[in-house]
């Protein structure tokens, strides 16, 4: 268990939403590397929807029980150039929100990966309030999660083990 780098942690977390834990919210069907927003950039962006495939009874569970609503799941690696602070916080959300009009998604995710987050930043995540976007804060250095305090920001936790 080595010291990861911030890449070899968004590959792994790409994985996870696409085939691991992720699986159990969405069907995360399609992924993009350097996705543009507008003028924001994020390094991993994979779009999906809450419909279920799978087997006979399956299908028909979720064909006539569940909604089928657009979702995405959006990644930024936060780096010296894009160290993160209140001001890139609040661009990556309006752009994720801009991705999100536009493809008529219903909630997203945007997951910030870095290292050692500090403590006015962790608070600036935990506060953020758009219920429609989940947001988390990976910290790679001590190996933590932040996590918004609104119902998607304690969902994307949960499902993105990836320690």
């Amino acid at each position: 268990m080595g010291v990861e780098s911030i890449t070899e942690v968004m590959e792994k977390l790409e994985r996870v939403m696409m085939k691991g834990r992720g699986r159990w919210v969405a069907d995360f069907n399609e992924s993009f590397r350097v996705y543009r927003v507008g003028d924001v950039t994020f390094d991993v962006f994979i779009s999906g929807n809450t419909r279920e495939k799978g087997f006979l009874i399956s299908r028909f569970f979720s064909f006539f029980l569940n909604p089928n609503y657009e979702v995405g799941f959006f990644a930024v690696a936060a780096g010296q150039e894009t160290e993160p602070n209140s001001r890139r916080l609040r661009k990556w959300i309006l752009a994720v929100k801009s991705c999100m009009r536009k493809s008529e998604m219903k909630w997203a995710w945007l997951a910030l990966i870095g290292s050692t987050i500090s403590e006015s930043f962790s608070k600036q995540v935990q506060e953020a309030g758009d219920p429609s976007v989940g947001i988390a804060y990976i910290d790679v250095d001590r190996r933590q999660i932040v996590s918004s305090d609104n119902y998607l920001g304690r969902q994307l936790k949960r499902y993105m083990r990836i320690w």
